[in-house]
């Protein structure tokens, strides 16, 4: 996997880019911006490293991370430039705290798991962007839905269970 040095800015992406509009979230005055994609948190590189206050060595980076934790992006910053950046997976950002060792890291990795990830994939849901599963009490029972674009959505096979009374065979 070739990546080059992160970030780089451009005037404007190729026609064809995707262009991400990241949520921003500030630990002591230091930006984290993060996109969630198919469900799954991605980290800016170039934020990531300023937050712990460690240059990322690309080279290193892509060494010790596995290709399916890295991936580049076009993004938006706050500035209203684009630039093309290193994104790097929840898994992948685990990785890199231990990778750049800091006490200090504890303290970020419950913040990432305890509020950044939490209130990235809240922000999603609540915009109804995306599906997403949660587990419905009905009667005694725990089914397990889908909600979308406001409805709730329940599996097929899951309709008998719903029945007060098993369904009467006739024949």
């Amino acid at each position: 996997m070739d990546m080059p040095e992160f970030p780089q800015f451009h005037p404007a992406p190729p026609p064809d880019a995707e262009v991400l509009m990241p949520a921003q979230f500030i630990r002591h005055k230091r930006q984290l911006r993060a996109v969630l994609l198919d469900d799954e948190a991605w980290f800016v590189a170039s934020d990531l490293a300023r937050l712990i206050n460690h240059p990322l060595q690309p080279e290193r980076v892509q060494r010790n991370l596995d290709e399916d934790q890295l991936q580049r992006a076009w993004l938006r910053n706050s500035h209203g430039d684009y630039e093309e950046d290193l994104l790097i997976s929840e898994s992948g950002v685990y990785a890199v705290l231990i990778l750049y060792y800091h006490p200090e890291n504890r303290c970020i990795r419950q913040w990432l798991t305890q509020q950044v990830v939490p209130r990235l994939r809240h922000e999603a849901r609540i915009g109804g962007q995306l599906p997403y599963r949660a587990l419905m009490q009905w009667l005694d029972r725990e089914l397990e839905v889908l909600h979308w674009r406001g409805n709730t959505w329940l599996q097929l096979r899951d309709c008998p269970r719903l029945l007060h009374t098993p369904p009467q065979v006739i024949g």
